[in-house]
């Protein structure tokens, strides 16, 4: 291996580096909390060298939360994808967006709930505008897979003509993500029994909405 491709390497292990820091460092402390100098001498680095790799804590954030967009939008592709019925695409596509909270909580908390939850939205939280886009795309693409599998339940009930807006799939996305708060105040038995009656409820309604 020749000088310049162990340099790419080494530049790759230490940027994998930082996200791991950073991605325990944002959930212990908080988003307001977490600093660039902070997280440098978490890593023993200069923080010049940090600002190297990421110009900003907001950069830093934005990396971390494309990243568990793109594995919670693999895992939604994959139900959608099954060569099953539509109630049986719902009812997995479900499944994995629960798997994706217990399994990543550090994934799920970035995307759903830490600069939000302390500054009310990403918006307020010191993010440009071209971030939002970014953020708002993978999100949406995280509905559109969800709509597509709803449409395919009750095709009566698609999105908005010419905004691309799925009421349907809102209700289901925020319905799971506030599942997943309530999972963290409750004890195992009762996490269990509201997150199999949530499903049940989602899968019952639109399977009954499918046979008129």
């Amino acid at each position: 291996m020749g000088t310049k491709e162990r340099r790419i390497l080494e530049k790759q292990r230490r940027r994998a580096e930082i996200l791991n820091a950073a991605r325990r460092i944002f959930r212990e402390n908080g988003f307001k909390n977490s600093t660039m100098p902070g997280i440098a001498k978490t890593l023993e680095l200069a923080p010049g060298t940090l600002y190297l790799y990421f110009p900003s804590k907001e950069t830093l954030y934005l990396e971390l939360l494309l990243e568990g967009y793109d594995v919670l939008i693999n895992k939604l592709r994959g139900a959608a994808a099954l060569p099953d019925s539509a109630s049986d695409k719902a009812s997995v596509m479900i499944d994995v967006f629960l798997e994706f909270a217990h399994d990543s909580p550090e994934h799920f908390d970035v995307i759903f709930f830490m600069a939000q939850r302390e500054s009310g939205s990403l918006r307020n939280s010191g993010f440009e505008g071209s971030q939002i886009e970014q953020i708002a795309a993978r999100e949406n693409e995280c509905k559109r897979i969800i709509a597509a599998v709803i449409d395919g339940m009750s095709p009566d009930r698609g999105h908005t003509e010419g905004s691309g807006f799925n009421p349907d799939a809102e209700v289901v996305w925020s319905l799971l993500a506030g599942l997943v708060t309530f999972w963290r105040m409750e004890t195992e038995d009762h996490r269990r029994t509201v997150t199999e009656r949530a499903k049940d409820i989602i899968l019952s309604y639109y399977s009954r909405h499918s046979q008129k």
